[in-house]
Formats: structure tokens, sequence, C-alpha cells
């Protein structure tokens, strides 16, 4: 059978000939060289690849305001060049790499107010050309949601909208362009009131049209299920057609859910996470399926997570009292040739501690932060969002006011299977570790990186899959930042 998924940069067929079992196929390891040469950012995040290299986004901060660097790779990780690029008065909203030149967008203010939005392009040797604006804000501009920016690598299509309050009405204001030229502008009316609405994800598919996941609710801090409504968007931009439908009913609740486009079928999957309480439990998974030319819904299915990995992970005195897993968010969605998909979610929690301590007497407070990044739930469904397997990863992240750096895993997609990633312990003897899976749901697992040799540990939020059979990962090696790029 053939599996194919969704990446950024293209898509492709994950071929599986046979359900019998399998190794997984081994990998090259590429260090990059002259990596830290900006060793005043903080901030980094690998943004793709062309046939003119790979390229990293640098900055002091994660604030991105008034400068960015950019950084060129050659495909073996030897740095080419290094450019600084300025935006006075201005806060860079998104980068990326098509097939010959890098689109980056920016907001610019004037006096502190949000002015405009515009686009402008670099080329391969790394020289700028004249930036477009794409929106003038006026009175109105505090009335708007963040600025979505979607991309299609394939195609070369870029849709860039946000909403707007407009008579206690939603207005979706939206501009596609293609090799960076707009070729379709307009609104689209959403009949909702613009207060408390948030943009969850979105996506667009090979034509540009645009489906989005809106919640909306009464009161942001509430875990009551009828305060929190969801919706989904579908757009064709270049008829301006609309359509905008419940996701969810006040009985249940949804408190995760992502996009993937299907380029072999044409179509777009949601999937999400959920329960029936009112409290964030996660009793149930889901996946809907539209098409992306009639925005029909091609089927829905919802599945009861298997009491027995409930056991697993909570112990089993927690599930026969009837509780439910919670706090796991979905880290990936991967479409399958046959129009099922591949579902990985990861448990993520907050939690503070605080501590009482003296001094001379003096009763003296502080607290911490801690971030947790547990156990990560793999779960794959045929073409009418039934379960065909389910499996689960044992991990345990803790880490302590550093906003979970390096916690969390890393996914990788290639022909044959898919890999997920991740530092085993968040501490100086840190190993990297990768499990494999095929897919039939049977997985190996190795040590890509051990701490004896490498001392070495990956940042997952800054990494790129850039290619069908390779990722580049930030890494911080020997207490310095560099890169490896994994090839398979």
């Amino acid at each position: 059978m053939q599996l194919p998924f969704k990446l950024k940069f293209q898509s492709l067929l994950w071929l599986c000939c046979l359900l019998s079992s399998q190794s997984a196929l081994s990998q090259d390891i590429l260090w990059a060289k002259n990596a830290n040469q900006n060793k005043n950012t903080d901030y980094t995040r690998v943004v793709g690849q062309n046939q003119y290299g790979v390229f990293v986004l640098k900055h002091k901060n994660r604030l991105l305001r008034k400068y960015f660097i950019i950084e060129q790779f050659d495909q073996k990780l030897q740095l080419k060049k290094s450019k600084l690029f300025k935006i006075p008065s201005s806060e860079l909203q998104k980068v990326v790499v098509s097939q010959n030149q890098i689109h980056y967008l920016y907001k610019y203010y004037n006096k502190g107010k949000l002015s405009k939005l515009l686009l402008n392009v670099i080329d391969s040797n790394l020289i700028e050309g004249s930036p477009k604006t794409l929106y003038e804000f006026g009175a109105d501009a505090y009335d708007i949601s963040d600025i979505q920016v979607d991309f299609d690598p394939l195609n070369d299509k870029l849709s860039v909208w946000f909403l707007k309050d407009s008579n206690q009405h939603t207005l979706l204001q939206y501009t596609l362009l293609q090799n960076a030229k707009v070729i379709s502008t307009g609104n689209a009316w959403i009949n909702k009131p613009f207060e408390q609405m948030y943009i969850g994800d979105s996506e667009i598919d090979s034509s540009g049209n645009l489906f989005a996941v809106l919640t909306q609710t009464v009161d942001a801090k509430s875990k009551s299920a009828s305060d929190y409504k969801h919706f989904t968007v579908c757009l064709n931009a270049q008829a301006n057609k609309i359509q905008v439908d419940a996701l969810n009913n006040n009985e249940c609740f949804i408190g995760a859910y992502q996009l993937a486009y299907n380029s072999a079928h044409h179509c777009m999957h949601l999937a999400y996470l959920g329960g029936y309480s009112d409290e964030d439990d996660n009793q149930f998974y889901g996946i809907k399926t539209f098409d992306c030319k009639a925005f029909t819904v091609l089927y829905e299915s919802i599945n009861t997570i298997d009491r027995k990995l409930v056991s697993q992970i909570m112990g089993a005195k927690y599930e026969k009292n009837g509780n439910n897993l919670n706090k796991f968010k979905i880290k990936k969605l991967i479409p399958k040739a046959d129009m099922g998909c591949v579902l990985i979610c990861e448990r993520m929690f907050i939690t503070t501690q605080s501590d009482v301590f003296y001094v001379n007497g003096v009763p003296q407070s502080t607290y911490a932060r801690i971030f947790n990044n547990d156990e990560v739930l793999v779960f794959s469904m045929t073409s009418k969002g039934d379960e065909e397997w389910s499996n689960m990863i044992v991990k345990n992240q803790t880490s302590i006011n550093d906003g979970g750096y390096y916690n969390g895993i890393v996914v990788m997609v290639n022909e044959r299977d898919f890999h997920i990633l991740y530092n085993d312990r968040i501490s100086a003897n840190s190993d990297i570790i990768q499990v494999s899976f095929q897919a039939n749901g049977l997985f190996t697992k190795k040590i890509v990186l051990n701490n004896e040799q490498y001392y070495a540990m990956v940042i997952p939020s800054e990494y790129s899959q850039v290619s069908g059979n390779s990722m580049v990962l930030p890494i911080n090696q020997n207490r310095d930042f560099t890169y490896i790029k994994l090839i398979y």
C-alpha cells in the first residue's frame, strides 16, 4: 500500500510494500562547519532548503524586531553566507523558502501603531528586492486578529489573511499570491461576532483554497465545554466562496486539533482530541476529511482511546476509577495514500512550585515553572477514520524555568517509515533517541547520538525537515551551538 504524507516543502508518497517486519534504514549524519558565527543571537530556526542551500533565521530573541539574520549553508552544511537585513520600526511576521528565493513578510509600525503589512524577497545571493505593501491599516488596526501566512512551496502559493471586527460580525480579509504576485484578494463574511475569536490552525491546498479552524469562547479561562465553540472555515479565495460549519457541540470538549493536506486525494484532514466532560480530558481522537473542491465532508470518525493505554500511562488504579488521559497535544498529522492518517500526540503540561526559605529570620518565597513533556501516542487510521493500530513511546522530560527548550519531539517522515527523535533526559548526560515506525505499527529504537561521544542535545522547536529524506537539527554540543543534518 502507499501512504503519502504532507510536508511543508513538498508532497510525496510514503511507500510500504509489505506488512512484514522490516528494520528502519540507517542514516548519515553531517555536522555543520562554522555554524555559530553570530554568538549574540539566542533565537534560531531552520526555515528551509532549496537548490541554493539550507537557510537559517537568527535573531537576538523571539520578538524578531528591527532586523533579522539569514544564514546560508550548502547541502553539506558548510556556511556560505550570513547577512543582516534591517526592517526599521517593524516586526518580522514570516519567512518561507520557495524553489528559487526566500519570501519574508513583516509588519511596519508608525508611532507604535500597526500601519502596513509588507512582502519582500531575497534571492540566492542574499540580495533583497523592493518591498511590496499588501495591506495598509487605519484606525481599525487594533480590531484585527493575528495575521496568518500559509505557504504551498510546490506551486509557490502564499495565502495571507486575518480576521477583522465589522458591525458585530467577523470579516475574513485575504490575499492569495503566486510567485510573489497577487492573483486574488477580497473579503468574506463570517456570521459570528469577532469578540473572543481565535485562529487555531490553517492550511492551503494546491489550488490556494484556505482551510482553518476557529475557536470562540466567552471566557478564555473556563474549562466548561459549553464555553468553547469550534468552527471549520473553507474558503475558495479565487471564487470568494466561504463555508463555515460547527466542529463540536455543547457536550463535546475539543482540546487540540490540526489540519493536514492530502495531495494524493486533494482533500484536507482535520484531526482533534477531546472528551465528554467539562475537564480537559482526552477520551477520544477524531478525524474529519473535506473534499477540497466541493467543501463537503468525505468522512468523519471518532475513536475512543484504548483503556489499556490509559492504564499504562496513568496507572491501573487511576484507570479503574474511570479517569481519562489529559494534557495531550497534537504534534503531527500525516496523511496516507489510502486517505487514512497517522496522528502523533505528546503529553505536555506546566506546573508551578513554590518554596519558602529564611534569610536572617525573614521568610522569602521562590517560584519555579516546571515544564513537562512525557509520553507520545501514535494512532494509525484507515480511509474511513477507524483505528488500525496504536502505540506508545514512554519518555519523561522535565525542566525548570527554561521554557522547555530541550523538551519535546522531532518528527521525520520519509518514503518507507517515520521517525520520532527526542532527548532522553533533560540533563548533562542525555542521549538523542530515535524511534522508527513502520506502516504496520512495528517500531525499533536506537541511540542516534550518545552522550559519552558527543555530549549533545537537540532543540526540537527549531528544526525543519528540508527534503524528502533529510532534516536539519539545531544542536547544543559541548555548550556550543551547531547543526546536524540527518540523511535517511
